[in-house]
């Protein structure tokens, strides 16, 4: 995936290192993103170099998959269980958050997957293929750690 690196993706909270030299450089999320930095934002966030030894900011570059929209998988039920899931989402996310996951504007993370995937079966739909589409980026909430 860092071949197709799109710096416009990174949090603009997200912290960056810049130790090269660092050990666990080509491991290190933090670092990655260090590397494909952009003039589009004037500041940004950064470890500082006095704590570069302990390296206890380290984030393992972790692609995670991400799901988007169910309108399709939904179109293709009956209608009572539409209506049914229709209703959960609405219940889960919110009236504005099914919009914007039904219109491809908030994607699903693997624990969203899980839990509308379960729904779907409650509704009768056992296929794993629900969602619209599904994309890899990287885990920009995953924990810091050593």
């Amino acid at each position: 995936m860092e071949e197709n690196f799109d710096y416009s993706l990174v949090p603009s909270h997200f912290i960056h290192c810049f130790h090269t030299s660092c050990p666990r450089a080509g491991e290190c999320l933090r670092q990655l993103a260090a590397r494909h930095v952009t003039a589009v934002r004037p500041t940004l966030l950064a470890v500082n170099p006095a704590v570069w030894a302990d390296c206890s900011l380290f984030v393992p570059i972790r692609p995670i998959r991400v799901a988007w929209g169910v309108r399709n998988r939904i179109d293709r039920m009956p209608h009572k269980e539409a209506e049914g899931m229709n209703s959960w989402l609405n219940r889960t996310y919110s009236r504005m958050g099914h919009s914007r996951i039904v219109r491809h504007l908030k994607p699903l993370l693997p624990a969203d997957q899980k839990l509308v995937l379960e729904a779907f079966r409650r509704f009768g739909v056992m296929d794993e293929d629900v969602f619209d589409y599904c994309t890899y980026t990287y885990d920009w909430n995953a924990k810091s750690g050593k």
